[in-house]
């Protein structure tokens, strides 16, 4: 300690704050000396201002042992949070109380003298003495850094002489009434915070008094600087300020909120009464047509499951006809019946197709579709949906190409815009209908600007209505949206439309202002000239075979026998599992090359895409083709196409079975 230093006896400072507090010193002790005690009258006197004397003990560790008391055992870290928060706000308050009315008595207006009143006011009032840190930086502003020791806390020595475990930093009054006193003086909002506390066996009690909202990194970076204190990281704590007086302000606030908006809406529902009563009825129309949805869908579902059973069943027919009609010639008496089967079959095929469409669970029947005859043969019937008031122009260009698509449901996408167009224009207008063939930079979407290199296929209808607001453009092709009036529409037309174009690879948007019409967009992948369907193979030519070994993996047994067979009369060595299980067993019981796995893809406990992914991790080389005849959900997610070597859709004829393997296992 320097000779300058001794000269301080209430605060120990660094040397270029000791003039300061030595002038401190003498102001407040000119000030407690002026003390009067007056027993017979009840008061204590200093300065002219009337003091308390309150027993340190009640103030600290007897003060939580009654809040503990009062919580109950269960409570007691709700306890010590309450008493923590309450000590530090009044003796935060009673800090800037006491500092406030000392600077205006000594007539202390510079900060750093205002400060220095603080610690020597603290010493002869007995909180505690004062200690401050040569890497203290106290600034009027958010950079505010005080370090300092209170080596003979008053709370401190409670806990220590009552001989009860602390489990936290104690001296909590000491925490208030300091950043209380120093917010008071420089004018800037301040917490403190004990990271060193004798009750809980360190050597002294440390404190970090900063700004609210640096207090944090002060302290972290105060503990990682010392590697023996960082077990501290998880015991100091950061008082909340005045918590429950701003709990209260915003409780407050929010009854007045609320009482303010039931006011308001009390107020309007005494003059919407009529709105009510249409609004409720509005409501019970919409329950009856989502209850008769859920009934069509699960009667769709039923559908569904059904169609894809006879599926199975109409497969094995078409199958084993199929094969039969290669063993006799053209003129063979029963070809021709055998022919007529095969034919009547495949009529219950497409009825069960029907069927999935109702359901939503059907494949795509994809072929190679000329986009601009397609609509040239829906034109004649499009005139007669839209009326006589509405005039279509066609702008169809000579280049737009060939689309990968299902006829039907392409020409089910265009009707549905069409009538969503003819209903924008119920006093007229013109409808058109344009196509085009465009680059992904060319007018494509700024979402697919990522697919580079592809040609794709435009159809825009467009229509001079009244247009859409932006909630609608937003909400267009949500399932049951509609603007139009109850019982108009099921609002599942646009959301139909998307969910097709999408199946098809592309992309649908739409753009509208109110009172100027409305322009759908479709984007299609342009199919390339070489593309044809598998399906259309000449039944008369010879079908291809081989010498490679195939696993057939389906669970219908009778499906599975017919794919055997045919496989096999075509020279193939042939494994077959009854589900996947199975077929995992077989291929690691064998050591030979399974070149094709022709599997099922809808199966129990296993899709057939899992069982691939399974056998292609030992065994990389492996071709795969699935076959499919209903659309769940796990067929969709692997965007896969009917017309390409990865899905092949049930029923499929003998001949379209070889094909497909055959271009398969050459691919």
């Amino acid at each position: 300690m320097t000779g300058s230093q001794q000269k301080l006896r209430t605060v120990r400072v660094p040397d270029e704050f000791t003039s300061l507090f030595a002038k401190a010193e003498e102001v407040v002790s000119h000030y407690f000396h002026q003390r009067r005690d007056d027993p017979e009258q009840g008061t204590i006197e200093v300065f002219g201002e009337r003091y308390l004397l309150v027993r340190a003990a009640s103030l600290s560790v007897e003060f939580f042992s009654l809040v503990r008391e009062l919580f109950g055992r269960d409570r007691r870290e709700e306890a010590d949070d309450f008493a923590r928060n309450l000590l530090f706000d009044l003796a935060h308050a009673v800090g800037r109380s006491d500092a406030l009315k000392f600077h205006q008595r000594m007539k202390l207006e510079d900060p750093i003298e205002r400060l220095a009143a603080g610690p020597v006011h603290f010493s002869h009032t007995g909180w505690a003495f004062v200690d401050i840190k040569p890497e203290s930086n106290p600034s009027p502003d958010e950079n505010y850094y005080l370090l300092y020791d209170h080596p003979y806390s008053f709370e401190a020595d409670a806990w220590v002489t009552s001989g009860q475990a602390a489990e936290f930093p104690v001296c909590i009054m000491n925490s208030g009434y300091s950043s209380g006193w120093c917010q008071e003086s420089f004018g800037v909002q301040l917490v403190a915070s004990e990271v060193l506390c004798r009750a809980r066996g360190d050597s002294t009690c440390r404190f970090i008094m900063a700004h609210p909202d640096r207090i944090e990194v002060f302290l972290e970076r105060y503990v990682a600087d010392i590697p023996k204190l960082t077990h501290h990281d998880k015991h100091y704590k950061v008082p909340d300020f005045f918590s429950r007086k701003r709990m209260e302000d915003e409780l407050r606030r929010a009854r007045d909120e609320l009482e303010q908006r039931v006011a308001q809406r009390t107020a309007e529902l005494e003059h919407t009464n009529e709105l009510l009563r249409q609004e409720i009825e509005a409501r019970k129309k919409a329950e009856k047509m989502l209850l008769q949805t859920a009934k069509l869908e699960v009667i769709g579902r039923l559908a569904g499951g059904i169609a894809h059973d006879f599926n199975n069943l109409m497969g094995v027919v078409i199958g084993h006809t199929s094969l039969l009609e290669t063993r006799y010639d053209k003129e063979a008496p029963l070809r021709s019946h055998i022919t007529k089967i095969r034919h009547a079959a495949e009529e219950a095929a497409q009825l069960t197709q029907q069927l999935l469409t109702f359901s939503r669970a059907q494949l795509p029947d994809l072929e190679v579709l000329d986009l601009n005859q397609v609509i040239n043969e829906t034109a004649t019937m499009l005139e007669r949906l839209i009326g006589e008031n509405v005039e279509l122009t066609l702008a169809l260009s000579a280049d737009t190409g060939a689309v990968i698509a299902d006829t039907g449901q392409l020409r089910q996408v265009i009707m549905n815009l069409v009538v969503n167009a003819r209903d924008a224009m119920p006093q007229g207008g013109t409808l058109r209908i344009q196509t085009a063939a465009v680059q992904h930079d060319d007018g494509f979407p700024e979402s697919h600007h990522g697919i580079l290199n592809r040609q794709w296929c435009l159809l825009a209808v467009s229509d001079t209505g009244n247009g859409m607001t932006e909630e609608t453009l937003q909400n267009a092709f949500e399932p049951f949206y509609t603007t139009k009036p109850l019982g108009s529409g099921t609002g599942l037309g646009l959301s139909t439309a998307h969910r097709i174009v999408t199946q098809f690879g592309g992309t649908i948007d739409v753009s509208s202002r109110l009172g100027e019409g409305t322009t759908f967009r479709i984007y299609l992948p342009q199919a390339k000239e070489q593309i044809a369907r598998f399906e259309q193979v000449d039944q008369d030519r010879p079908m291809p075979g081989g010498v490679e070994t195939i696993l057939v993996v389906e669970d219908q047994p009778a499906v599975r026998q017919m794919v055997v067979e045919i496989l096999g009369e075509l020279g193939y060595t042939v494994l077959d599992a009854g589900d996947p299980e199975g077929a995992l067993a077989l291929a690691a019981s064998t050591d030979s090359p399974i070149q094709l796995l022709l599997t099922d893809v809808v199966m129990p406990q296993m899709s057939g895409r899992a069982l691939a992914d399974r056998l292609l991790s030992n065994r990389p080389d492996l071709k795969v083709l699935f076959m499919s005849g209903y659309a769940d959900d796990d067929v969709l997610r692997f965007g896969v196409v009917q017309g390409t070597a990865e899905l092949m859709t049930k029923p499929f004829t003998s001949e379209v079975l070889a094909e497909r393997v055959r271009q398969a296992l050459d691919d």
